[in-house]
């Protein structure tokens, strides 16, 4: 396709994040004696951007424990690098690269016996974490008899290693439940979850929180006794559940059935890590601490593992995108115009991340519903105190009017009703009070972004901004690129998007632009289902067990009827009638049946009960029921549907130059914009280990059953013909 980044950009964009870590991670540890008696060991250089536990800055730091462990000093600070850097843990490139178990079990044990010379240390050892410190990083702090953190936005420590399809080998499975407490610990370790410094303190993780300037200050003094911090133990109920065999029993009776729920199955990490917790409390640390090292080996081999870690070098090379525009998005000045449930869920995460915000409707009634809307938004985020909720909340002012700091803005985001005449006018309005070089943005699901750029003043700076609901929880945003969209425009809403923490893709202003485009063909799909005589039930049931988080009928009813439609109709304008399906979803909008927003759709949502399905549905849809199992059809069709139509988007280059990057954009746009099953790695990636032969046959089994929806797209023919990758172009 042709695109504003260029294409040496984009190649860069892909490749940065894990060059980035091999480059800026292999140094060393530097050790500083003092006067007071202390040594300080730094993790690394004040100018490297990232550190990790590489394999040269391992040797390193167990060099320098063993000389000092030959001549202990008062005491032994472990100190961040920079302000912003303690360690992000063991180098991701690492894992990716073992193939072996016994490879993976001996990094485990040798990640282990370091950890051990400086926990056997006879002198306090204090932990001084700035910045993150997770993983690895964490298993180190965990090792100190010590820990403080200090007040940096940066700072968060934690044990994320499930999320990457393995659990914490360096000692974090023993170490952890004995400091914290079992149900504590396993709380961390098997949701994989990164503490903010109040979220640490609280659970007795860290032992203070100080200043960045008094960081090792404060550590010195706790080294050499000078200093000793109040820590918050387990409670006597939490001992009693983490070190008597009956306790443990009950807590992890209660975990197991939480993973299954969580996970169904799919990922075999977490309840690894739950029983390697379980098998050092019952056996001891030695035996643990094998176990775990065992564990790690077999885990980090897995097909699940290697599939998380492709998730992650997807996220790592999608905040480069915008690398060039993060100074520019420091000081956010935004207007968001329409406070509906997608403008006040945009309007919220701009204020929870530092950005002044002008909320605009026409409603006052509507403004209210956004600020109470805003207001549980910030009541749910568990680490801001209410000072500070208040605080985030007197970022944004409402108004009806032209507000006197509409000047000031240098974003404006549209999200008003899915009109392009009224979404014109509007954008008209704003972009004439705002500077000239005010990036405007619209945060429309399927309309032509180049079409309402005619309607701003230099259209250069009009870009899309796709926000998925809900906001503050999907992680994905569409950048969609009109055919005047400037680069500037792209980085500086790339950047923003990760500003608010989330992760973006740049796609082209095609109908449905990437991921709607996918999902459509897969949501009809279900109603082709429906028609054939499939329960509800069973098409749901099918697709999470392949591993989707919910069925496609139940998205449907998420979605809202009445926005799927208009969606659905969207694609049939721009891609005839391959986009057409049975009407019933034109059926349930004509009697008001909306979805879950009205409590009733193809399912109905009882008050605090699980939603069911409709009991009049077939009647009113006029199917008739005659198959209500689960079957390998079902998620054939939904799945193969997926497969087809997201690689007809891979070779029209609608998310970047087909191949590679293209490939990964699709990856990453399906995990985190349709919730395609992370375990598998994406959409293309899923495809590829199938093989195009295997996608082929497949589909054309499918053509001759169902009909030509279901047509090969000519990239998975001629890869089939080629032996050629996905993530190689035609």
């Amino acid at each position: 396709m042709t695109t504003t980044i260029e294409s040496q950009q984009n190649t860069q964009s892909q490749n940065v994040s894990r060059e980035t870590l091999r480059k800026n991670s292999a140094g060393t540890v530097r050790v500083e004696r003092r006067d007071s008696g202390a040594i300080i060991i730094r993790l690394g250089e004040n100018t490297e951007r990232v550190v990790s536990l590489t394999e040269e800055r391992l040797r390193s730091l167990k060099q320098a424990l063993e000389e000092v462990a030959k001549s202990p000093p008062r005491g032994l600070v472990i100190a961040a690098s920079s302000p912003d850097m303690f360690t992000v843990g063991a180098d991701i490139s690492l894992i990716q690269n073992i193939t072996d178990p016994a490879v993976g079990e001996a990094a485990a044990r040798e990640g282990q016996a370091i950890f051990a010379i400086l926990e056997k240390l006879p002198c306090r050892t204090v932990a001084a974490i700035s910045g993150p410190c997770v993983g690895g990083g964490c298993e180190l702090a965990l090792a100190c008899s010590h820990r403080i953190i200090s007040e940096k936005k940066s700072s968060k420590i934690g044990l994320p290693e499930v999320k990457l399809g393995i659990l914490p080998g360096f000692g974090g499975t023993q170490r952890l439940p004995r400091l914290l407490g079992l149900p504590k610990a396993l709380d961390i370790i098997v949701a994989g979850k990164t503490l903010f410094p109040s979220q640490a303190l609280q659970c007795g993780l860290v032992d203070e929180i100080v200043s960045w300037e008094s960081l090792i200050r404060k550590a010195e003094d706790i080294a050499v006794g000078k200093n000793t911090p109040r820590r918050r133990g387990p409670s006597i109920f939490d001992r009693i559940l983490t070190n008597t065999g009956i306790g443990r029993s009950f807590v992890a009776k209660k975990a197991r059935q939480t993973i299954l729920r969580q996970t169904k199955g799919h990922y075999p990490a977490p309840p690894a890590a739950l029983e390697s917790v379980l098998f050092g409390l019952t056996h001891g640390l030695e035996k643990g601490y094998e176990h775990e090292a065992r564990e790690l080996g077999r885990l980090i081999v897995t097909a699940e593992s290697k599939a998380l870690v492709h998730v992650f070098f997807l996220t790592e090379s999608a905040k480069s995108i915008g690398k060039s525009a993060k100074q520019a998005v420091e000081h956010i000045h935004a207007v968001i115009i329409g406070a509906g449930v997608m403008g006040a869920g945009i309007a919220g995460i701009l204020a929870k991340n530092e950005c002044s915000v002008i909320l605009k409707d026409t409603e006052e009634s509507a403004l209210t519903r956004a600020v109470t809307q805003i207001k549980s938004f910030l009541g749910k985020v568990r680490y801001l105190s209410e000072t500070e909720r208040s605080f985030l909340l007197n970022r944004v002012e409402t108004t009806t009017k032209n507000s006197p700091n509409t000047g000031n803005a240098n974003i404006a985001i549209e999200a008003i009703v899915e009109i392009m005449d009224v979404k014109k006018k509007v954008l008209a309005d704003i972009a004439s009070q705002m500077p000239d070089d005010a990036i405007i943005a619209t945060n429309t699901s399927s309309l032509s972004v180049s079409e309402m750029a005619t309607a701003v003043k230099n259209p250069a700076r009009f870009i899309g901004m796709h926000f998925f609901n809900p906001v503050d929880k999907m992680p994905l945003v569409e950048i969609i690129q009109g055919k005047e969209t400037s680069d500037r425009a792209i980085a500086t809403i790339a950047a923003l998007t990760i500003k608010l923490g989330k992760f973006p893709i740049v796609v082209n202003d095609v109908p449905g632009f990437l991921v709607n485009r996918i999902l459509v063909p897969y949501l009809n799909e279900a109603a082709f289902l429906l028609e054939s005589g499939f329960a509800v039930e069973a098409i749901d049931e099918a697709a999470t067990k392949f591993g989707m988080p919910m069925g496609p009928v139940r998205l449907l009813d998420e979605v809202g009827l009445d926005v799927a439609l208009h969606v659905g109709e969207t694609m049939r304008v721009g891609y005839g009638e391959r986009m057409s399906s049975p009407a019933y979803v034109e059926k349930l909008v004509a009697l008001q049946r909306l979805g879950k927003k009205v409590g009733n759709g193809f399912y109905t949502y009882p008050e605090d009960k699980k939603p069911v399905v409709a009991h009049d549905l077939n009647s009113i849809l006029g199917v008739t029921l005659t198959k209500n199992t689960v079957t390998q059809e079902i998620e054939d069709r939904l799945i193969f549907n997926l497969l087809n139509e997201g690689i007809k988007c891979l070779d029209e280059g609608v998310a970047g130059s087909p191949g590679s990057e293209a490939a990964k954009q699709i990856d990453l746009g399906t995990v985190m914009g349709i919730g395609f099953p992370p375990f598998h790695g994406g959409l293309i990636r899923y495809a590829d280990i199938l093989g195009a032969t295997q996608v082929l046959n497949k589909l054309e089994a499918l053509e001759k059953s169902c009909g030509i929806r279901f047509t090969p797209a000519p990239g998975i023919v001629s890869r089939a013909a080629s032996g050629k990758s996905f993530y190689e172009s035609m």
